[in-house]
C-alpha cells in the first residue's frame, strides 16, 4: 500500500538531501544484520538501549536504529510517511559486543547517519502519551496500526536541596499556568525557574493534563532543544533550588534520583500526596498500578500494517511482541526489559483511563505479572506465593513462578 505524504512531510524535503558529514558511518554500513528504525520519545530512549543489547546479542540477532523525537512530531512522521533524515536530532544505533565492548546502556548510544538520499524508511513510532492528546495529526491512515505498550509515569522534580516534598493540581495549575508576577504558587514564581518541554513532548501534554492545562498553556523555560536530559540537568544544577521546579519522566527520574527529588502529587479531588511508588524510595510503581497517582499514560506504538492488517516489518512485529505483549525469547525477555527500564506493562496494572486527564476506572488484566513485576523492580520484595502450578494457588493461577490473583 503507498504511503500518504502531507504538506508537512514535504516540507522536510530540503533536510533529507543533507550530504554524510565527514567521517560519518552510514547506517547501511553497520553490518549485515536486520535493522529495525525507529522514532521514539526520548523517554523510551533506555527501553530501546537495554532491550536493543539484548537483541543485538540474541541468537537471531536484530539492531535498533532510532531516534528521539516527541511524541506527536513522531506519530505525524508516520501518519504522513515521512523518513528519518540527517539533521539536528541525531541517528543512533546499539551497539554490539563486538563493535564496542565497553558499552552499557547507561552511556550514550552511538551514531550514524542515513546514506539514502531519502532517509531512512521508518518502521515504528513509539510516543509516550495518548494520540489524541496530539492537535498536529490528520485522520490516522488506514496502513497505520496503533497497538498499546506500557505506562509511563510522570511527575514534578525539584533540586535535591529544595525543602519542597509534594505539589497538588491547584499549584501545578498556578505555577504553570501564569507568567511571572501572576501566579500564587509559591515558591514557584519565577517563570526563568519553571522548566518544561514544549507542547508536542508526552512530558507537557500529560502533566499540563494532569493540573487541569493545555500543553499550550505551559508558561515554563524549555531548553534549547528540548530534551528530558536539558531539563533534568537545569534543575539538578540550579543555584536557586527552593524556587526551581521540572517535568519529567519517572523513567528518567529513576536513573537520576542522586541528583533531583520527585514531588508527591495529589491530584483534583484527592485528600493526600502520593508519589508513584509506595513511598520516596521504592520502585514498585504501586500508586500509578491502583490510581493514587494520576500523572500517567500508556506508549502507543505505531506499525505499518498491509491490507490483510499484517505487519509490514517482521523486525518491527517482533519489538513489539516483546514490549507491548511481554514476549519472552530464548535468550531476550521483553517483559523484564520493560521492567528494568522503569516502565509498566499493563499486566501489573489494575486501573485505566481513556484519554489524558480522563478519570480513572478498574482493570482486570487478562494475565496478570503483579506478582512478578513486584519481585523484578529494584529492591523488589512480593508478598505472592512462589509456585511452579496451579496446585499452590488455590483460587489463583500460577504465573511466572508467583501464584497470581487469576
Amino acid at each position: 500500500m503507498g504511503r500518504k505524504v502531507s504538506t508537512a512531510a514535504a516540507a522536510l524535503a530540503p533536510l533529507l538531501l543533507v550530504p554524510l558529514r565527514a567521517g560519518a558511518v552510514p547506517c547501511s554500513a553497520l553490518g549485515a544484520t536486520p535493522l529495525v528504525v525507529v522514532e521514539n520519545g526520548d523517554t523510551q530512549e533506555p527501553l530501546l538501549k537495554r532491550l536493543g543489547q539484548k537483541l543485538i546479542a540474541s541468537s537471531t540477532p536484530l539492531r535498533i536504529v532510532y531516534k528521539n523525537r516527541r511524541t506527536c512530531d513522531l506519530a505525524l512522521d508516520l501518519y504522513s510517511g515521512a523518513r528519518m533524515a540527517n539533521d539536528t536530532i541525531p541517528i543512533r544505533y546499539v551497539p554490539s559486543a563486538a563493535e564496542d565492548p565497553t558499552w552499557e546502556p547507561s552511556k550514550p548510544s552511538p551514531t550514524c547517519e542515513a546514506d539514502d538520499p531519502g532517509g531512512l524508511a521508518i518502521d515504528l513510532g513509539i510516543g509516550a502519551t495518548y494520540l489524541s492528546s496530539c492537535t498536529n495529526l490528520p485522520a490516522k491512515p488506514t496502513e497505520l496500526r496503533e497497538i498499546a505498550g506500557p505506562v509511563q509515569a510522570y511527575g514534578f522534580i525539584v533540586p535535591k536541596a529544595s525543602s519542597q516534598i509534594a505539589i497538588t493540581a491547584q499549584e501545578g495549575y498556578f505555577a504553570y499556568g501564569f507568567p511571572d508576577g501572576t501566579g500564587q504558587a509559591t515558591p514557584w514564581v519565577d517563570q526563568a525557574l519553571r522548566f518544561g518541554r514544549g507542547p508536542t513532548a508526552s512530558t507537557a501534554l500529560t502533566c499540563s493534563a494532569a493540573i487541569g492545562l493545555k500543553a499550550t498553556q505551559l508558561k515554563a523555560t524549555v531548553p534549547p532543544n528540548n530534551t528530558s536530559s536539558e531539563v533534568l540537568n537545569l534543575v539538578a544544577t540550579s543555584a536557586s533550588p527552593e524556587a526551581t521546579i521540572g517535568l519529567m519522566g519517572t523513567e528518567v527520574y529513576d536513573q537520576s534520583r542522586d541528583k533531583v527529588k520527585l514531588l508527591a502529587f495529589r491530584g483534583f479531588g484527592q485528600r493526600y500526596a502520593y508519589f508513584p511508588d509506595a513511598s520516596a524510595t521504592a520502585f514498585d510503581k504501586r500508586n500509578v498500578r491502583d490510581g493514587h497517582y494520576l500523572p500517567w499514560a500508556p506508549t502507543p506504538y505505531l506499525m505499518r500494517v498491509d491490507g490483510a492488517g499484517n505487519p509490514t516489518s517482521a523486525a518491527a512485529a517482533r519489538l513489539v511482541a516483546l514490549v507491548a505483549a511481554g514476549a519472552i525469547e530464548a535468550d531476550v525477555n521483553g517483559l523484564d526489559q520493560v521492567i528494568a527500564s522503569g516502565l509498566v506493562p499493563a499486566c501489573a496494572m489494575t486501573v485505566q483511563r481513556p484519554f489524558d486527564g480522563a478519570n480513572l476506572s478498574l482493570y482486570a488484566p487478562p494475565e496478570p505479572c503483579a506478582c512478578y513485576f513486584e519481585a523484578k523492580v529494584p529492591q523488589g520484595a512480593t508478598k505472592c506465593t512462589t509456585c511452579t502450578n496451579d496446585a499452590a494457588c488455590g483460587a489463583g493461577k500460577c504465573r511466572r513462578g508467583y501464584c497470581e490473583v487469576r
